[in-house]
């Protein structure tokens, strides 16, 4: 592998001497677990210094105590050989080290941020984090003892910290819109709240609306689509709309994705195509490994054949989209018969060279 610059507990040290944290890292390393975890694995040795900084991108190393989360494949490391690193292992780890969860990531990663937020906070190993900060919750939740409390995903905890971190470093909504905003967190299940919200985001441009979508988590999305569908239909539009169009920052392009992914799983498939579209434009538009593995599980083998029929007939209106479909397989190693079987026939017809003309010029 490239020689790292650095590992993570440097940084740490450094920022915290200057009294800063920084979370740009933390978009590659959620990432990085998120991948690991879609793969099967569970890395169980998760700290700062198995976190190198290799160019711009932080990555996962050290990977001695892996674990299949799948059992009928052979473990790299036996149950008696090792147990991780205490001062980040989840309690689980001492019992059982065979079984562990995919969750005990989750633990450590909750550790790890610990280190670089609260690094005077006391730490007892195997034990829940209390801290009185504002990343307190989160630190908590990742720690629980027991670990179906904790988040359930990778992509759980990145949405907590980006609802963290959206509200301390991003520009916050006008002020009308933040009351409106407020109106649907504090009453979720009520449409007319959500009817006055959605309505004067469309009259909004799409730089205006931008601080308020942030605020729309994957929860306020699908709670949306059991109230009315025609509202959590405008709602997809404008996500979509500014998934395609914006520019984000290091923090929200994984964050747009899931929130993508969570209105694919409860769309129509007009809305579903909308947002494959709009998925695919983020993905390549922001080079996101991330949300080119989600948009390679929107047109999978189990993709709906309406959506690809969909799909489809906007590849014959605007072929670039072939081309972000083969970049995502490069990028991403996604081969080809990883797609739906209709979208791979597709794909491999365009490969073709195109047929040889034969035919005696008129006149000769």
């Amino acid at each position: 592998m490239p020689l790292a610059q650095e590992a993570y507990d440097t940084k740490i040290e450094r920022d915290c001497a200057a009294s800063t944290f920084d979370p740009r890292p933390w978009q590659d390393i959620l990432a990085a677990v998120e991948e690991l975890h879609r793969l099967g694995y569970v890395h169980r040795d998760l700290k700062p210094q198995n976190i190198l900084l290799v160019g711009t991108e932080w990555m996962l190393s050290d990977f001695g105590l892996i674990l299949p989360t799948a059992r009928n494949t052979t473990m790299l490391t036996g149950s008696k050989t090792a147990f991780g690193t205490a001062y980040y292992a989840a309690p689980e780890q001492a019992s059982d080290f065979r079984n562990t969860p995919a969750q005990a990531d989750i633990f450590a990663l909750g550790c790890i941020l610990h280190d670089a937020v609260d690094p005077t906070g006391p730490r007892i190993p195997y034990a829940q984090i209390r801290s009185v900060g504002a990343h307190g919750p989160i630190l908590e939740k990742c720690t629980e003892l027991d670990y179906r409390k904790r988040f359930p995903s990778v992509s759980a905890l990145r949405a907590a910290l980006f609802d963290l971190w959206r509200t301390a470093q991003f520009t916050p909504p006008a002020a009308n819109e933040a009351n409106l905003l407020d109106s649907v967190i504090a009453s979720p299940d009520d449409v007319e709240v959500w009817r006055a919200l959605i309505k004067h985001l469309e009259a909004t441009t799409a730089g205006e609306r931008k601080p308020t979508l942030q605020g729309i988590n994957g929860q306020l999305i699908v709670r949306l689509n059991s109230l009315d569908e025609m509202l959590f239909g405008r709602l997809v539009d404008l996500l979509c709309d500014w998934a395609s169009g914006s520019s984000f920052d290091w923090a929200f392009c994984d964050v747009v994705g899931d929130r993508l992914l969570e209105a694919y799983r409860v769309s129509n498939v007009r809305s579903r195509c909308r947002i494959v579209l709009a998925a695919i434009d983020l993905a390549c538009s922001h080079n996101r490994f991330h949300v080119m593995t989600q948009v390679g599980a929107m047109l999978g083998a189990a993709a709906d054949n309406g959506l690809i029929d969909r799909i489809l007939i906007e590849i014959g209106l605007e072929p670039l989209i072939v081309s972000h479909l083969k970049r995502i397989e490069r990028t991403v190693q996604w081969q080809r018969g990883m797609w739906n079987e209709k979208l791979a026939a597709d794909l491999n017809a365009r490969d073709l060279p195109p047929p040889r003309d034969d035919s005696i010029p008129s006149g000769q």
